[in-house]
């Protein structure tokens, strides 16, 4: 169990932190090679693999694979949304996916905590 937690933890801080530092490099106009290859990083894994950790898929693989396929789909839902409502912007889409990214984390996180409190609880009732 105790593994688990720690996979789930790793993924919340990489995926948080990724949406911070693409971001900031966004903000900061760092440029090429960093800039490109950070927010393209973020992009197509982290908003996924946040999202693929509530899912709890069956294999590795399937989980890369779901990651990414669903980080593309928030993706194009952002831009399809902020093109809707008339305020498009690259820096405002990315912050979006960085707030999805964060909440996706910050709920598999609580939903394992309180997971293992409740195994906790059996165990000792």
């Amino acid at each position: 169990m105790r593994l688990l937690e720690d996979s789930v933890m790793l993924r919340a801080w990489v995926t948080t932190l990724s949406g911070v530092a693409a971001v900031a490099v966004a903000l900061g106009g760092l440029g090429a090679p960093v800039q490109p290859a950070l927010v393209l990083w973020f992009v197509l894994v982290c908003p996924g693999s946040a999202v693929v950790g509530l899912l709890r898929p069956p294999s590795p693989l399937f989980a890369v694979t779901l990651s990414i396929a669903i980080s593309c789909a928030l993706a194009v839902v952002v831009a399809q949304v902020m093109l809707l409502a008339g305020v498009w912007s690259p820096l405002a889409g990315l912050i979006g996916l960085a707030e999805l990214t964060v909440v996706a984390a910050a709920t598999e996180v609580a939903v394992e905590r309180r997971a293992r409190r409740r195994a906790l609880d059996v165990g000792q009732g």
